[in-house]
């Protein structure tokens, strides 16, 4: 029983990976991607697709205002990645969010 105990706490540590979802643009082309979005902050290019990468830093603060109270610091800080996966012909293919824990200070 410690043994697998110990298994499950040591897996749910580790990093969970993007998630797939659906979404609007999926299917769209790559410029009507950019005229929705933005220009990706990231961009990364493999042999037969390309990946944009659009990233938001959200801070929660729980019940307490900082808009009040500018001395609250955030109690959890995250990095969301929007990804885009386009595949040769240019065309949306896939849309993946993976949510990235930051260290608060």
């Amino acid at each position: 029983m410690p043994l697998i105990l110990f298994a499950f706490v040591l897996f749910s540590c580790f990093p969970k990976g993007p998630k797939t979802y659906t979404s609007q643009l999926v299917g769209k082309t790559k410029n009507q991607l950019i005229s929705a979005k933005g220009v990706a902050k990231k961009i990364k290019i493999y042999k037969d697709s390309e990946v944009y990468i659009y990233t938001v830093r959200e801070a929660y603060y729980g019940k307490k205002n900082p808009e009040i109270d500018q001395s609250v610091k955030p109690k959890k800080v995250v990095d969301i990645e929007h990804i885009y996966y386009i595949n040769a012909e240019g065309i949306v293919y896939k849309y993946q969010v993976w949510e990235k824990k930051v260290p608060t200070p």
